[in-house]
């Protein structure tokens, strides 16, 4: 058996699987978007870009631009947070560095619904937070359905998925180059952003892409913590799951992933360029 051979074998079964089960529902959405619904909302396969229209008009581009915006903030607030996390964990954890890391894992381990439900009681006019609230004479106060707590619970799901990215590059940091730029004079923040940052930036990508794009397609903490905050997620689920426009459910599908893949080639142009700006400086430096 040629090495060719062997490698068309070995990938075989992985390619089988991406094609039956990725691109060729993939391709059945792109073609319910290019469909024209019938009377129940059923596609009629044709060429037609009405759904993608649709999807930009006023009535749901709110929808569109919260969604994004939401997914945003979220990623944002889970780099602020979990940077200084994983930094910490991988360069003062020692041996704790296991049991940190699990402890950051555990609670994200328990069934998604069962979490979300937990900060429903924990915020709800008879949890402990409205309890505590109340000792001060300040409750109770309706902490559920509203944006703060569905940010919060975008937070709160997504962030070790940013912590994990961060301290697998931090891991990779040699430590060697920090002394250096101390010995250089370097004071502490400006050792930190010059060396330590610009080594991380492909775990801060990763985890900027992993929060972005779950909290891009999520709907059921906007549903249960968002209150009315409507989002796309939500939306498609009314279309595909109710009686909706089949078509107009896949147009906004396919808007959504079209999101996903530019951010991501956006993320991937932008640590280029910051690289490439970083050798340049450099070079002439």
């Amino acid at each position: 058996m040629t090495t060719r051979t062997g490698w068309v074998r070995t990938l075989l079964p992985g390619t089988t699987w991406l094609i039956c089960f990725y691109l060729v529902p993939l391709g059945l959405i792109l073609a319910a978007a290019l469909a024209t619904p019938d009377m129940i909302g059923r596609p009629v396969y044709g060429f037609s870009l009405d759904n993608f229209a649709l999807v930009f008009q006023s009535t749901y581009l709110p929808v569109v631009a919260r969604t994004f915006g939401y997914a945003v903030l979220a990623t944002v607030a889970c780099l602020l947070i979990g940077y200084p996390c994983a930094y910490a964990i991988s360069r003062y954890g020692g041996r704790a560095k296991p049991a940190l890391l699990l402890a950051v894992l555990v609670p994200w381990l328990a069934d998604y619904l069962i979490r979300i439900y937990a900060w429903v009681q924990v915020l709800g006019r008879e949890g402990p937070v409205n309890s505590l609230l109340q000792r001060f004479g300040l409750g109770p106060v309706n902490l559920v359905g509203n944006p703060y707590a569905l940010i919060l619970g975008l937070i709160y799901s997504f962030l070790p998925f940013m912590i994990l990215a961060v301290f697998l590059a931090v891991e990779r940091v040699d430590w060697r180059l920090l002394e250096a730029a101390q010995d250089l004079h370097a004071g502490p923040w400006r050792a930190f952003s010059t060396v330590v940052v610009p080594l991380t930036t492909g775990g801060i990508a990763a985890g900027c892409q992993l929060v972005f794009l779950l909290s891009l397609g999520d709907f059921a903490i906007a549903q249960f913590l968002g209150g009315s905050t409507y989002l796309m997620g939500n939306l498609i689920r009314d279309q595909l799951a109710t009686a909706g426009s089949l078509p107009f459910g896949a147009a906004l599908t396919a808007t959504l992933l079209a999101g996903m893949v530019a951010f991501v080639a956006l993320a991937g142009l932008a640590v280029a360029a910051y690289r490439t700006l970083r050798r340049t400086r450099v070079h002439h430096g």
